[in-house]
């Protein structure tokens, strides 16, 4: 198992084809979502798969920057509610980070099978919750576009340059510390 190349390979791709993505496909990638780990093993996260109608309606809500999107075969939605959460001492609550994992094992899996999953952040939550049917209790944490690799018009010209540019990261100096944090 080589997961170092998978999480180095993986990119936030928009150049996806619209070409529909077998159900064991997208079986696979979600059941790699629920092995994640997570506080006292509580799971608090919810998948929504979004094809069809639901996929058509959902995307309504994509933010304008997420045009790209549109022509997504699929969509997965995370979701989690603060009831489900491990609560620990000076507000860390788990859920969101436990979703996150569910979230970067789908992505890796993804990647693995060469399919692109791109989480997004922009989105309208409230036309997004009610398009799938999400109780105003959840927070709807991601949407995570799937698509195999292909080509996209509606991307804009520094989206279609970002594709292929190599990818920028911080440099560890600035993120990882011995001992002690020391900001600046």
């Amino acid at each position: 198992m080589d997961i170092l190349a998978c999480i180095t390979n993986r990119r936030a791709c928009r150049a996806i084809s619209t070409e529909a993505l077998a159900g064991e496909e997208i079986e696979t990638i979600v059941g790699a979502g629920l092995l994640a780990p997570s506080c006292f093993n509580s799971q608090p996260w919810r998948i929504v798969v979004a094809s069809g109608d639901t996929l058509a309606a959902l995307k309504e809500s994509l933010a304008e920057s997420n045009a790209w999107a549109r022509q997504s075969p699929a969509i997965i939605a995370v979701a989690a509610r603060e009831s489900d959460d491990c609560r620990q001492d000076e507000g860390r609550d788990y859920g969101l980070f436990d979703a996150g994992l569910c979230v970067m094992n789908m992505l890796t899996q993804a990647t693995a099978m060469d399919i692109v999953a791109h989480p997004i952040a922009g989105f309208n939550a409230k036309k997004a919750k009610k398009a799938l049917g999400i109780p105003g209790d959840y927070i709807l944490i991601t949407l995570v576009v799937l698509g195999k690799k292909g080509d996209n018009p509606k991307m804009t010209p520094s989206q279609a340059q970002a594709e292929t540019a190599p990818r920028e990261r911080k440099p560890s100096s600035a993120l990882v510390f011995a001992d002690t944090m020391v900001t600046s």
